[in-house]
């Protein structure tokens, strides 16, 4: 008896579920997976790229201060915020990882030259100019592409800008930041990378 009655309840259930003027509808599209931006925004933020200890090019965000005070006292004495220049950007990759970048392991090609050779920055026509007052052909393969990395993602958000590298021996081609870091870097020695 219980379960006639069981199956008689789970029937009327039913019935009234179906019934209930709900319409079938086709699938509605709703875009792409959502996205979250764990990083710092680019004004609060440097981005340089180190060697990992297995040899990968990857990012290592900084967040950094860049209240710009209007010489104002009290909380109207910040007026905005502005990214890091991308030369200061540089000389922080070229004095190499800090405590805990290196707690993690990253490390600089051993071929980048001092922070002090930065000579300048500039963007023109859609791709940035890195200038450095010593030779290029020192630099390894992976070295150039920190610095393009570097330099990429300090003029735009997607890193996605061509950059010239200048050394006292001339420029190099525009280069991307095809991200190598996903790649374990070559070993190239100097006379390698003509």
């Amino acid at each position: 008896m219980r379960r006639r009655v069981r199956a008689a309840t789970a029937l009327a259930a039913l019935l009234v579920l179906t019934g209930c003027g709900i319409q079938k509808t086709d699938v509605i599209e709703a875009g792409g997976p959502a996205t979250l931006d764990v990083l710092p925004a680019r004004e609060h933020r440097m981005m340089a790229f180190f060697l990992s200890p297995d040899g990968l090019l990857v990012p290592s965000p900084r967040s950094v201060d860049t209240r710009v005070w209007d010489g104002a006292v009290g909380p109207e004495s910040i007026t905005a915020t502005e990214p890091p220049s991308t030369a200061k950007t540089v000389a922080a990759l070229l004095a190499g990882p800090n405590t805990a970048e290196k707690r993690a392991g990253l490390s600089n090609a051993p071929s980048l030259p001092d922070p002090s050779t930065v000579a300048g920055t500039e963007m023109s026509g859609g791709t940035a100019r890195l200038t450095l007052d010593t030779s290029l052909a020192p630099l390894t393969r992976v070295a150039r592409q920190q610095l393009v990395c570097t330099v990429a993602y300090a003029e735009s958000d997607n890193g996605g800008v061509p950059v010239v590298l200048v050394g006292t021996d001339g420029p190099q081609p525009a280069a991307t930041c095809d991200n190598g870091a996903r790649r374990p870097a070559s070993t190239v020695t100097p006379s390698e990378t003509g």
